[in-house]
């Protein structure tokens, strides 16, 4: 959508960019800023450095993501540097064009302008804040280890380290700096925490001055009104008052206001015009503009999908927002209205930053920066990432001479203004001029999409024998992007030859899977896919009337057989045989577009390792246990701490490798139970058993299933009406772990675990037990666990296995025994019982356990115990109430 309006009653561009420059600054400044000059100045009227043009998140105290430089060809060049994980920070630049970042990796860097490394400085976990750059010479960012750390900007040596509450003090789960930080009149700083508490930190020593408690994680950087010293922000909390507008000396609030989703963007304060408006969308799809005085709403504009991104505010006023429905909006600044749009093919999350000709800068989902004139077409855009792990999620940051993006793949990308509009760059292929935005006029489609959400308009003309596929509707009218979801009920999926595949309409209606029950034993498959009556979306429901579009499709492949076998399963076959084994890593879940948003630098920093237990080469069983990145960077560790236990089913065909639970299990995400109906891992290995191309990653889950946030789900449109499902589409990397090595047995293989003594297994109805005798294993050191598998069929029993299983351990911390529980009559015959050390089968029996016990044993059990069923329907009654509660007590 491209519609081109002028703003009516606005002023001509040069009165603007006039008032621009005196309007975009808190505090009066004797001398106007420059628009170009060689050492620039810059006036922000809080103790930001004054000689960086960008120090930090969202630029200045209002958030406005706008700079006065007006961009010149500077005869730089474009570079990127590499770093060892993901980035979903923000960039911010010094005078010296120095870029401060921090990524995945646990590292911060600071880069010269010419992207050469300066220093790099170590945190405890992965970094998703981007830093502050105060007028004192201190850079100052956030750490998920909880630290919020200040450090010289020179050097890079630590000047003091804040660190957050313990999570349990707020009932929270995790202490991550998520969000930004932010800086005050008086020098104080606000950094909102993971643990429910926004911090107000002193910034010469590092105190806690107060804390702004919450029902949920912040993301939302504050916004600063230095007129009144009213803190605006947002909260991850949906359900009741998420946006607030604080005391910034003590932290009282002032107002509060509530959006019907989460608010992770942060707020803008406007300064163009006499009115004053805090705008800022939420994951409800709805933009909202309030009086930053009171709160009291303004106006409020629904977009086609969630709000992750924050809006910016453009020379003459207009509101810039992107949406995670792939366009960017000009909104009118007195009512919300539309002014102009650009569709893009891929949600975006990045949010803009606009150079004072008013020309717009954003990230996109499919790895492009786009340079957008202030009309909203296309100026110009640069393919920077062409990989599978193509995000821009982080936010774009202007500096005197050139744009400085993060990106999805580890880069650091440094690209001069008006690159791809220079002669010179007339044979770089990664350029677009021309175009617009290169997206059908009209017709609804099927699009290809990769496990990455990576929306392909040529498909791969060759498949392997187990991948699952993925297409997307699009739909498209008079130029513009539509709002439509799938009636389940109209899909039909045609596969020529027939197989056995699972087909499924995803949660939110908006794309289809189709994935091998067994490998595909055909040399050619035909896709034909067709669906009726689309419905049109009003996020974040829909209603039941039906469109005239229909939308139809058909895909062909070459499928791409079995290589023969290279790699060999290494199954123990007696306790202390070497066991093969995995690190599944670096998950993404592009789809449905609000998993990202919720938790992709979460799903980046999973670790999960996966060793083998029984089989033989072509079938055997493993063990999931969670991990985390080991101390030295390099690999995979368990982590004993892990609530993520789980058995899979392991299927080796030549050099295909599939993975799958589809029993059910369940896991702890973030200090909650997390039931899956299925989990299915496929990929094409090596000689070394590893994935080059990534692991394709399919999931679903039974939102009615899971406790309090199911139903929460089933309002905002995240689980298909027709089956209550939300299904996951996603990738990870694949290998045996590092710290393996080519050790004692060779490469991919884990050996037994040390001092777990003498084991012996008991058994009744209701659990299985195993009693360590002499051992010193300790229980801080090792995720212990027990696997149940049923001796007739070989199957893994579906278990609760990550909330059910305890374990018992000596005064010297020594474990001494280990109970898998279950209900009544769900376990009964003869069972393999494993002793699982880690990811390692370190003892193992057979047990005949008896039939169920009388019916009075199993009341019991489901009062006493919690058994997943009772546990389920109660968290679904209760979550009904609450939220009925919720809903007339936040009218």
């Amino acid at each position: 959508m491209n519609r081109r309006a002028k703003i009516p009653g606005h002023l001509p561009a040069v009165a603007t960019l006039l008032l621009f420059h005196v309007a975009s600054r808190p505090l009066p400044c004797t001398a106007a800023e420059p628009s170009v000059v060689h050492t620039p100045r810059f006036a922000y009227g809080v103790p930001l450095d004054p000689s960086s043009p960008w120090p930090k998140f969202r630029r200045d105290a209002q958030q406005s993501g706008r700079s006065p430089i007006v961009p010149a060809d500077s005869g730089r060049a474009p570079w990127v540097f590499q770093t060892g994980k993901g980035i979903f920070s923000s960039p911010v630049i010094d005078g010296d064009g120095t870029v401060y970042i921090g990524s995945g990796d646990h590292y911060f860097y600071a880069l010269d302008r010419e992207g050469h490394l300066r220093w790099k400085f170590l945190t405890g976990e992965i970094i998703d804040s981007a830093a502050l750059l105060d007028d004192q010479g201190r850079v100052i960012f956030g750490s998920g280890d909880g630290r919020l750390y200040a450090l010289d900007r020179n050097t890079g040596a630590m000047q003091w380290a804040f660190l957050a509450d313990d999570p349990s003090t707020n009932h929270a789960f995790i202490r991550w700096f998520e969000g930004n930080v932010a800086i005050g009149a008086d020098g104080l700083l606000y950094a909102p925490n993971d643990n429910f508490c926004t911090y107000a930190v002193g910034r010469v020593h590092g105190e806690r001055v107060w804390c702004f408690g919450t029902r949920d994680q912040t993301w939302s950087l504050p916004a600063l009104e230095l007129a009144t010293n009213t803190l605006l922000i947002g909260n991850n909390f949906a359900f009741l008052r998420n946006t607030f507008g604080l005391d910034a000396i003590t932290g009282e609030r002032r107002w509060s206001a509530r959006a019907h989703g989460s608010v992770v963007a942060s707020p803008l304060l406007t300064t163009v015009g006499a009115t004053r408006r805090a705008v800022v969308g939420a994951f409800d799809g709805v933009v909202r503009a309030y009086d930053p005085a009171n709160g009291r709403a303004l106006w409020q504009r629904s977009l086609r999908d969630h709000v992750y991104a924050s809006a910016a505010e453009a020379p003459d006023g207009t509101i810039i927002q992107p949406g995670a429905d792939g366009t960017i909006y000009a909104l009118h600044p007195q009512d919300g209205s539309v002014q102009w749009a650009f569709d893009t093919r891929e949600p975006i999350r990045s949010s803009p930053a606009i150079a004072g000709d008013g020309n717009i800068y954003v990230g996109s989902g499919e790895g492009k920066l786009f340079v957008l004139n202030p009309d909203g077409t296309l100026r110009w855009a640069i393919q920077l990432i062409n990989d599978p792990r193509d995000d821009l999620n982080a936010s774009p940051a202007l500096g005197t001479d050139a744009i400085v993006i993060g990106g999805e793949n580890g880069g650091v990308f440094s690209v001069p203004f008006d690159y791809c509009l220079r002669p010179a760059a007339a044979n770089d292929t990664r350029c677009i001029t021309h175009g617009g935005e290169g997206l059908p006029s009209e017709g609804a489609s099927f699009t290809y999409t990769t496990s990455f959400g990576r929306y392909v308009s040529q498909p791969p003309a060759v498949i392997d024998a187990n991948q699952p596929l993925t297409f997307s509707l699009l739909v498209r009218a008079h130029d513009d992007t539509q709002p439509a979801l799938l009636d389940s009920a109209s899909v039909q999926v045609t596969l020529e030859p027939p197989v056995a595949v699972a087909v499924d309409v995803s949660g939110d209606r908006r794309f289809i899977t189709v994935v091998p029950k067994t490998d595909l034993t055909t040399d050619t498959l035909s896709v034909r896919l067709q669906a009726r009556d689309l419905l049109p979306a009003d996020f974040p429901t829909s209603t039941n009337t039906s469109t005239t579009h229909d939308v139809g499709g058909r895909f062909d492949f070459r499928v791409r057989p079995p290589a023969a076998a290279r790699f060999a399963l290494t199954i123990p076959k007696h306790a202390g045989d070497p066991a093969g084994e995995w690190e599944l890593y670096r998950l993404a879940a592009p789809l449905p577009t609000i998993l990202p948003s919720y938790n992709q630098i979460g799903f980046d920093s999973i670790h999960y390792l996966i060793g083998l237990v029984e089989g033989d080469q072509r079938n055997a069983v493993g063990w999931v246990v969670g991990g985390r990145l080991a101390d030295d960077g390099h690999g995979s560790v368990v982590d004993p701490g892990s609530r993520v236990r789980f058995p899979i089913e392991v299927d080796l065909d030549g050099d295909l490798l599939t993975m799958r639970n589809e029993a059910g299990f369940t896991i702890e995400f973030n200090g909650f139970p997390l039931p899956f109906e299925s989990f299915r891992v496929a990929a094409r290995i090596d000689a070394h058993g590893a994935a080059p191309d990534h692991a394709a990653i399919n999931a679903k889950t039974t939102c009615g299933k899971i406790d309090f946030y199911g139903e929460f789900l089933q309002r905002l449109g995240y689980c298909n009406p027709s089956t209550d499902l939300l299904n996951v589409v996603g990738a990870a990397e694949l290998r045996p772990p590092e710290h393996t090595g080519l050790g004692q047995y060779g490469d991919g293989w884990r050996g037994p675990p040390v001092g777990v003594g003498d084991a012996s297994f008991q058994g009744d109805s209701t659990s299985v037990t195993a009693i360590l005798r002499d051992s010193s294993l300790r229980a801080a050191e090792h995720n212990i666990g027990i696997l149940l598998i049923d001796a007739r069929t070989g199957h893994p029993l579906p278990l609760d296995y990550a909330q059910q299983t305890t374990r018992s351990t000596s005064t010297d911390g020594f474990v001494e025994s280990a109970t898998i529980q279950f209900p009544p009559g769900n376990v009964r015959g003869t069972v393999r019982a494993y002793l699982m050390v880690d990811d390692y089968p370190a003892a193992a029996t057979a047990l005949a356990l008896p039939e169920s016990p009388p019916w009075s044993v199993s009341v019991r059990y489901g009062l006493q115990s919690g058994g997943a069923a009772a546990r389920g329907l109660a968290g679904r009654m209760m979550g009904r109430a609450v939220l009925g509660l919720l809903e007339w007590w936040g009218r």
